[in-house]
């Protein structure tokens, strides 16, 4: 075990190469609106962590060992299941919360997707697809946080404190994009704390599952794949617009629709990886 000094070291350097560009870029090529007018570098925000991890280990000359590069330990099978599974049920919760309280003049039958029930799976099946094919990105996050900055503040903290923190250094690091309204838009009350907010409850949430997936495999893949079918599997939307494409008539602001119909299982689902994390780490313990 590393001493503290080094391992904090270790983290600053990480932190300072996985910030930099990323900021750098996020500001030099921002649209004012929350997303990137440079096309190729917008493309490489998310491989940043994974350089940082990379460059962190041959800089210190701590090696790979402990990289979690492998695809898993026996088992991992029904984790991977799980990777896949959790991103295509979110927006269909997210889609029953948002008609049974939030729509005030339609239902599902109504919306984009229940109209065109072909072209609603189809975008399903294609936000798939494009998840998987895009992997890499993931594993460009995933590198990063769950597989070098949470073990190592692992080191000087319990690990649901690790988590924690990761998840708030994880929202932070898209600051500027969300200072521009990135994912939660401009218009509401309390822009852009707001959306500061709302992006740390997620990214602690989905740290929780991440590192369980991360820590049940001992393998950074299955949260790669889980983090890029998030941002890939977007059908959700479809609920939100009736079929001429108009979104429908909502019994709250905007910037609480998605909050309220997607935060519920995000929030759930991350409390309960914490707590069987917790569970496990306890039994190790004692044992």
């Amino acid at each position: 075990m590393p001493s503290k000094k080094k391992t904090i070291l270790r983290i600053l350097i990480y932190l300072v190469l996985a910030f930099a560009p990323a900021f750098a870029i996020e500001l030099i090529f921002s649209d004012k609106q929350g997303g990137v007018t440079n096309a190729f570098w917008g493309a490489t925000l998310m491989l940043y962590p994974a350089i940082a991890s990379i460059i962190t280990r041959l800089v210190t000359k701590e090696g790979f060992r402990d990289a979690m590069l492998g695809f898993g330990r026996r088992g991992s099978a029904k984790y991977y299941a799980a990777a896949v599974l959790y991103p295509l049920v979110l927006p269909f919760v997210g889609a029953a919360i948002l008609h049974l309280f939030i729509v005030k003049n339609g239902s599902v039958s109504d919306s984009a997707f229940g109209s065109d029930v072909v072209m609603g799976v189809a975008s399903l099946l294609i936000g798939l697809a494009s998840g998987i094919a895009t992997l890499f990105h993931g594993l460009g996050e995933e590198l990063g946080w769950r597989g070098y900055l949470t073990p190592k503040l692992e080191q000087l903290m319990p690990t649901p404190a690790a988590i924690v923190v990761t998840g708030i250094i994880w929202a932070l690091w898209h600051g500027p994009l969300l200072a521009y309204g990135y994912n939660f838009g401009r218009d509401y009350d309390f822009f852009p704390y707001g959306g500061f907010i709302a992006m740390t409850v997620m990214c602690i949430s989905w740290s929780a599952l991440l590192t369980w997936l991360t820590k049940r495999t001992g393998s950074v893949y299955p949260a790669a794949l889980c983090h890029m079918l998030i941002d890939t599997v977007a059908v959700f939307l479809l609920f939100a617009y009736n079929a001429e494409g108009e979104y429908f008539e909502f019994a709250v602001p905007e910037f609480w629709v998605k909050i309220l119909a997607l935060f519920p299982m995000i929030i759930a689902s991350g409390a309960v990886c914490m707590l069987l994390i917790c569970k496990k780490n306890k039994q190790g313990t004692k044992a």
